[in-house]
This record gives structure tokens, C-alpha cells and sequence, in this order.
């Protein structure tokens, strides 16, 4: 009996479970967690970083909600709060049936592309409306289903139309200035071959990045449209692409892609080298993987299909998450640290709070 005893505890040791994960791991673990359908999408989750305003989990229309293991999700001090409703749904002045791209200016006045009525149109940071632009059609100054839209330096809006295979370039009050690129062109159709223009980005170069969902690359090109160089190319490796749905730039030269086939986002150096990656759990349905950086190298991303909201660290430690919204189709930060998310399923824009999240008292 005592050899049997003196056995059983050198065995042990060896046999014992694991200690806990680590709090990030942790964290990690929460946030790619398969969905629960059966609890409220509001998410709130986020890294160990400090600053910004305390929120509330419940406050406006959120409520909380910890896919996977909820003390995991519990460490994270990140929220998201509805603030307000910049753009409401419409077909009228200042409204919006299917907005696909926002800009935002040094003055935060916003620039929103409505896929669904062809036009731009112009708004204070409240929502005051200044102003439209563009019609349906392909002759200059009409759009068709546009996307995307950047500033490109303080002076000039650039946006994606399309379907017209084209980037239009417009003044801040809304005057077309002049077709940037042109995919159909001879120039580029023969060298570039068939393109699907998902997504554009500028950085403060003046640099413009063109995703193309077709051919799984991004297409850059200079402030004045002429094609630079190619970078990525379909592939599971680190700087190639699969399922490419979102694009932004970042502060320094960096461009941010999001992919559905590798269900991952990557920052990539001006060279196209890879210097940070991250998996997101996202899924191969169609629609866009909206993607926002901000001045300090923050990244938010959107999931169109399933309406969740990601915001990283510049390191792709997660900050906090959404749930809930209706087709997010487009993000963009404002000069005052606010997040505009536009809903192509509400018809609406709305402004997003970012602080640290107050939780909940709860019995000892």
C-alpha cells in the first residue's frame, strides 16, 4: 500500500490541470469566441490600456454581453457607447437610404456616400446638412452605387464609384474636380487586368490604396491617380490576401487590410511588409469588413453580416467590441475620438463613444 501511495504522488504532478490562461490570453479567448445567438449582441471588451471617459456597459442601446467565458470578458475595461444619431433614414434632404462610405474632416464635418440614391452629401458634426452632390449615371459629376470616401490631403474628398469603375476627386464643398483613376481606362485595363474596386484608402501622402476583392491585392497609386505598384496577391502567407473585404491607412505610411478567407486583420508597412497580424473571428458570408485606424494606430473593424464591431490596439490586443448594428458598412474617426459607423441596414449614421467601461456592482 505505501508503494502504491508513494506512486500517486510523484504521478501527480505530471497529471495535474494547467493554471489558469493569462489575462490576455484570456481576453483573446473571449473575443473570438463562437457568437451566442441566445444573449443580447452589445459587446463590450477590451486590452489593460487607460484613458477616455468611464461608460457604462448598458448605456444607450447596449446591454452586456461576454461571449465564451464572461469573467474573461469581465477583465476588459473597453466600452462603446451610442452618443448619437448623426444621419437619419430617408430618401429626403440630409437623410440616407444605404450610406456606404464616411469622411470626416480637420473641422469634423462628415462627407457620406448614399450607395442606394447615388449622391454625396455634406454634414456639420451635429448633422446639419450642407449640401449634395452627384446623381445616377457614368457622365462626369454622376455616380453609380458609390463606396468609400476619404480625404485626400485637407482639401479634397476622393471617393469609390463603384460601378463606374472610377475615383472622382470633389472639393469641401462638394464640386467635382476631376476623375483621379479610371479602371477602364487603356492605361490601366491592360496592365491591372479585370478589377472589383471594394474599398479606398489615402494616407497623409496623398497616397491612394485601391482594394480589389477580384484579384485579392491592393492597387496603389499617387495623389495625381498614377498607378505605383501592387501589393499583396491571393495566399494564406503573411502579406498575401484571401477573401480581402476592408482597407484603411494608417498615421504613419501603414495601410490595414481585413480579410474573411484567413479571418484576420494585418498592418502592413508602405513596402507591403507585414508588421502586425491578428486573427478576427469573422466567416466567408459576402458583405464588407469596414475598417478604421485612428492617430494613435487604433484599429476598429466592422463586420457587415453579423453586425459586431471590433476596436484593437495598434498591436491587435482587442480594446472593446459591438453588437447589434445593421449592416455596418463603413467606419471613420472624428477629430474629437468619436467613432461614425454607417449602417447601410438602418439607413443611419451614428457616433460612438470610446472610454472605459463602468461594470456593474455585483453581490459579494
Amino acid at each position: 500500500m505505501s508503494l502504491i501511495l508513494l506512486l500517486a504522488l510523484l504521478v501527480a504532478p505530471l497529471v495535474a490541470p494547467p493554471a489558469a490562461a493569462s489575462r490576455p490570453a484570456a481576453a483573446l479567448a473571449a473575443l473570438v469566441a463562437p457568437r451566442d445567438p441566445a444573449r443580447s449582441e452589445a459587446v463590450q471588451e477590451a486590452s489593460g490600456t487607460t484613458g477616455g471617459p468611464e461608460v457604462s456597459p448598458d448605456a444607450g442601446d447596449t446591454t452586456w454581453w461576454a461571449p465564451g467565458d464572461s469573467s474573461a470578458a469581465a477583465t476588459l475595461p473597453g466600452a462603446l457607447r451610442a452618443a448619437a444619431v448623426v444621419v437619419t433614414r430617408g430618401d429626403g434632404r440630409g437623410q440616407a437610404l444605404e450610406p456606404a462610405g464616411i469622411a470626416v474632416d480637420a473641422f469634423g464635418r462628415l462627407v457620406v456616400a448614399d450607395g442606394a440614391l447615388h449622391r454625396l452629401q455634406r454634414f456639420e458634426p451635429d448633422g446639419r446638412w450642407l449640401g449634395e452632390s452627384g446623381s445616377l449615371g457614368s457622365d462626369p459629376g454622376q455616380l453609380r452605387r458609390p463606396g468609400s470616401v476619404v480625404m485626400l490631403g485637407a482639401l479634397t474628398v476622393a471617393v469609390l464609384d463603384r460601378e463606374n469603375q472610377r475615383v472622382e476627386a470633389y472639393d469641401l464643398f462638394g464640386r467635382r474636380l476631376a476623375t483621379l483613376i479610371d479602371l477602364l481606362a487603356a492605361t490601366l485595363a491592360g496592365p491591372l487586368g479585370r478589377v472589383d474596386p471594394i474599398a479606398l484608402a489615402a494616407d497623409r501622402s496623398q497616397t491612394l490604396y485601391l482594394a480589389d476583392g477580384d484579384a485579392d491585392r491592393v492597387l496603389v497609386f499617387d495623389g495625381t491617380g498614377r498607378f505605383l505598384r501592387t501589393v499583396g496577391g491571393f495566399g494564406p502567407r503573411p502579406g498575401s490576401f484571401r477573401g480581402l473585404a476592408g482597407l484603411a491607412a494608417g498615421p504613419r505610411g501603414e495601410i490595414v487590410t481585413a480579410e474573411r478567407g484567413n479571418a484576420r486583420v494585418q498592418r502592413l508597412d508602405a513596402a507591403g511588409r507585414v508588421v502586425a497580424s491578428w486573427a478576427i473571428p469573422v466567416g466567408r458570408s459576402p458583405g464588407a469588413l469596414a475598417v478604421a485606424v485612428d492617430d494613435s494606430g487604433r484599429v476598429a473593424v466592422a463586420d457587415e453580416p453579423t453586425g459586431r464591431l471590433w476596436l484593437f490596439t495598434r498591436d491587435g490586443r482587442p480594446w472593446a467590441a459591438l453588437g447589434g448594428l445593421a449592416r455596418p458598412r463603413a467606419l471613420a474617426f472624428a477629430p474629437d475620438g468619436t467613432l461614425l459607423v454607417a449602417e447601410a441596414g438602418r439607413g443611419q449614421v451614428r457616433r460612438f463613444a470610446i472610454g472605459r467601461a463602468r461594470r456593474p456592482n455585483r453581490e459579494p
